[in-house]
């Protein structure tokens, strides 16, 4: 009945995670008019924000039930998977230009975090308060600048502007509906790791990880298909920072748990090497092509397939 159940729901989830995009790219693009931000500012962090929640809340939920492996593993996977997915997928959809600096120094963040990251959780063995703590400092500093940098280039004064409140109400509407469709798949691909006697790090890292992803990625492919490019760029970025501050962060302040090297060390260069890939991207080409794209999408499966033979199994 269990497995039934689950299987019935995936389709559910899928449909809640396509009415939940598009409400919430239609929401961003106005908001950004509506109050003269630039896009690439909305995406990273309106709309990453919103689409974190999945990966919040699952997190939470895992380590008060003192899964905290699955709770890391969660945070991880969604980094690992979340630029080579959303990239590689719009990579696919059609060539565009990244057209704002920002991206660069986001992605530099992100890869003194991966390293910061590698660093206190070798040295220390485990995750405790004060790791936690650090890496919640990011978070408003990390806010505070994306607004300030990208305030005032945003909608043309010619143009006319929707209600914020009506475009806030409707990101609302969308990130509930993200948040309800990927608790539908979180939880029938858990059904489905209970069955088969999947770790908790794996499950964590690979399935849950994938089941949070989707939001990000039906987000950024439904702003590729309507030319809001610059939102969808700016949620992946944004997402993968505020997944390793603000919800790393909140994970480690709950309770302290041990953490081995292999899967430090297993789990965090690959995402050190995608968010480098972009990087490049965005400082030599500065283009997503469709040998970008299948580039990051081959990156994601080697990952995944490493990952499924390193920590299937307890």
């Amino acid at each position: 009945m269990s497995l039934v159940l689950s299987i019935a729901a995936f389709p559910a989830s899928l449909a809640l995670l396509y009415i939940g995009s598009k409400k919430i790219v239609h929401a961003a693009a106005c908001l950004a008019d509506s109050l003269n931000f630039h896009r690439v500012v909305v995406g990273t962090v309106l709309v990453a924000s919103v689409t974190s929640a999945p990966e919040l809340l699952s997190s939470l939920i895992a380590a008060l039930f003192s899964s905290s492996h699955m709770a890391l593993g969660n945070l991880l996977g969604s980094n690992i998977y979340n630029v080579p997915l959303i990239v590689g997928i719009c990579g696919l959809i059609g060539e565009y230009k990244l057209k704002n600096h920002s991206v660069n120094r986001e992605c530099l963040l992100m890869v003194g975090l991966a390293f910061l990251l590698i660093v206190l959780v070798l040295a220390t063995g485990m995750v405790v308060w004060w790791i936690g703590l650090i890496f919640l400092a990011f978070y408003p500093a990390f806010v505070y600048y994306s607004v300030r940098k990208g305030n005032g280039n945003g909608c043309p004064k010619d143009k006319p502007r929707e209600n914020p409140k009506k475009s806030a109400g409707f990101m609302i509407l969308g990130g509930a509906a993200l948040i309800c469709g990927t608790f539908l798949l979180v939880y029938s691909a858990m059904t489905m790791t209970e069955i088969f006697g999947l770790s908790q790090f794996y499950a964590g890292l690979a399935i849950m990880a994938i089941g949070c992803v989707v939001p990000e990625t039906a987000v950024s492919v439904a702003a590729a298909l309507h030319g809001e490019q610059e939102i969808s760029i700016g949620n992946v970025i944004g997402d993968n920072i505020i997944t390793m501050t603000l919800v790393f962060g909140i994970v480690g302040l709950i309770r302290p748990f041990k953490v081995s090297s292999s899967e430090i060390l297993s789990t965090v260069p690959f995402i050190i090497l995608v968010t480098f890939m972009l990087y490049v991207m965005s400082w030599r080409s500065r283009k997503i092509t469709k040998k970008w794209g299948l580039l990051m999408l081959t990156i994601a499966a080697i990952a995944f397939i490493f990952e499924t033979f390193y920590f299937t199994f307890p």
